[in-house]
């Protein structure tokens, strides 16, 4: 049985930085305490548990100033704190993401006085005034070469010179995997969805508000609601094999996590976890309802409810700050370019509200929904984190 605990997000990681740390999701979320698990230790089938490979050419915890010349089948990209916490859980058995922990790791750094001039919000983040983009962990699966990117540089905090995305570009054409995952939180979308459930799907959308004058091509798929795709064959044996053994071990976590609400007044609409959490697949077993299997990435805190006060639910069945951003950088790039899935956890649900009274301001609106699943979000996220690096493992031990 997984024990329960509790832990708190460092500073230097924390997923509501610069703007966003006033908005009313975020206020709500950073109220909450984070319920968190430790997982037992995995009985991973037919010899596919990750083991770590360290990169030849640089020693455990230097700094990489300058290309990576190893490449790589799977890159994952991960961003907050919880979220690389639960993955760590899952992939190591050791979820701590510790400044001890970051040093064993590998600062990626390359060409970073190139891009500084663009990016906001340096003196909020550790890594970024250390002169680091984030850190690279690489590890097998099986025969599959993976590499570990816990990125310190956001879409949605980092300005709208948009530094995430030559970043991500440089990156890939380094390592020049076959697969990029782009994975970890996101808000459900349509009644269906429920806390700890996972979407794999190889489509995406941007949804967003401000201008990006160096993308203008961002406003124009935002605008017309254009589908980003590409198309990967999931081969989903360990995906199912995940489904079926391993999202049962986040039930313990996420019934603690219910039973912070269970007294709540406007939480009724919330949930219990009766069963192990489902990880749908797009072109497998997707989400039932009418919802398009796409993630939805805006650059601002989102959230569905069943009045549809967003406008989200002809759009996809998940809604994050990121993916649709990472996958537009890597469809820019010449020559090959890898394939690239998201795989995101709803860490809350479609809020259920009754109608707003006439008069009621679109601010007010959002607010009320942002507050209400602001709070969901802070103590759910960890523990459906979980389930999301389970169906990662699960396309990785596929291929």
């Amino acid at each position: 049985m997984p024990a329960i605990s509790h832990i708190t997000a460092p500073a230097p990681s924390r997923p509501f930085a610069g703007p966003f740390a006033n908005d009313a999701f975020a206020i709500a979320a950073n109220k909450e305490t984070t319920v968190t698990i430790d997982l037992p230790t995995i009985s991973w089938p037919d010899g596919l548990g990750p083991t770590p490979k360290p990169f030849a050419d640089h020693a455990p915890g230097s700094v990489i100033s300058g290309p990576l010349s190893e490449q790589c089948d799977v890159l994952v990209l991960l961003y907050t704190t919880f979220e690389i916490q639960a993955l760590l859980d899952v992939f190591t058995n050791n979820p701590a993401w510790t400044p001890a922990r970051q040093k064993s790791w590998y600062g990626y750094a390359h060409n970073f006085d190139k891009f500084k001039s663009i990016i906001q919000g340096i003196d909020d983040d550790t890594a970024l005034k250390d002169g680091l983009f984030g850190y690279v962990f690489p590890l097998m699966v099986g025969s599959t070469r993976v590499v570990l990117y816990k990125t310190e540089l956001h879409p949605k905090t980092n300005g709208t010179g948009l530094p995430f995305i030559p970043v991500i570009q440089q990156l890939v054409s380094e390592l020049q995997p076959k697969l990029v995952i782009s994975t970890g939180t996101a808000g459900g979308i349509g009644s269906h969805i429920q806390c700890g459930d996972v979407v794999i799907t190889d489509a995406a959308r941007l949804h967003c508000k401000l201008n990006y004058p160096k993308y203008p091509a961002i406003d124009t798929l935002s605008k017309n609601n254009t589908q980003l795709t590409n198309t990967v064959t999931v081969n989903d044996k360990y995906v199912a094999y995940a489904a079926q053994n391993f999202t049962k071990l986040s039930l313990p976590g996420l019934a603690k996590c219910y039973a912070e609400f269970a007294s709540r007044q406007g939480y009724s609409f919330l949930k219990k976890n009766s069963s192990a959490p489902s990880i749908y697949v797009k072109g497998v077993n997707p989400v039932p309802g009418p919802q398009p299997m796409d993630i939805v990435s805006a650059d601002y805190l989102t959230v569905d409810d069943n009045n549809n006060s967003e406008g989200l639910q002809a759009l996809g069945t998940m809604n994050d700050t990121d993916d649709a951003f990472a996958f537009y950088a890597i469809n820019q790039l010449s020559g090959t370019k890898p394939n690239w899935l998201s795989i995101r956890n709803a860490s809350e649900p479609q809020v259920d509200v009754p109608k707003f009274p006439p008069g009621t301001s679109p601010t007010q609106v959002v607010d009320k929904l942002k507050t209400l699943a602001g709070a969901i979000y802070g103590v759910y996220q960890y523990c459906t984190t979980l389930n999301s690096a389970f169906a990662c493992w699960g396309v990785i031990a596929g291929m």
